[in-house]
């Protein structure tokens, strides 16, 4: 099953990597924000969060509303699975992974700063937000989607990540 995994999540890079999206802006809701969806489901078989357990409900939250929303509630699903929508921060209690859309209206610092203690996994759409401290963030280069890891953050927030994933990541500092 996990090559099954592996062979799933190597085409979806291949296909991501040489397919030719159009920019953001003019994708927004369609092939972008199923292909965000699809690799933010295949993130969680390959980070780790302590403290969690496979027989839970994985619990991904998404801040202020975003097309992706009706992009993951489509992906088949072989795991329990909620999906939420807030729209402020002190609305989200726990979650696994924290997903900010482009246009979100709070700062990344204060995203950041509640969370900072937390095995939150936060994945951002916005150029810059890696550098700034969002463990993963989709960014388009040359009109590809793509996603960058700031290990720095990962390794702060207290959740691991497997190489497989790292070999097809942008890394930033």
């Amino acid at each position: 099953m996990k090559t099954i995994n592996q062979l799933f999540f190597l085409s979806l890079t291949v296909l991501l990597l040489d397919g030719n999206l159009v920019t953001a802006q003019e994708n927004a809701g369609g092939k972008e924000y199923a292909l965000k969806a699809a690799f933010l489901y295949r993130f969680i078989d390959y980070v780790n969060w302590k403290d969690y357990s496979k027989n839970q409900a994985f619990k991904i939250a998404i801040l202020e509303g975003s097309p992706i929303t009706t992009s993951l509630l489509a992906v088949p699903k072989t795991k329990k699975i909620e999906i939420n929508e807030y729209g402020n921060l002190e609305e989200i209690g726990f979650c696994n992974i924290l997903f900010v859309p482009y246009n979100s209206t709070i700062p990344i610092e204060t995203i950041l700063s509640k969370f900072s203690d937390k095995p939150v996994l936060i994945v951002t759409e916005r150029n810059g937000y890696g550098k700034k401290g969002a463990q993963m963030n989709f960014v388009i280069v040359d009109n590809k989607l793509k996603f960058e890891v700031n290990l720095k953050a990962i390794n702060k927030a207290g959740i691991g990540i497997s190489s497989f994933l790292l070999q097809h990541a942008i890394i930033v500092q």
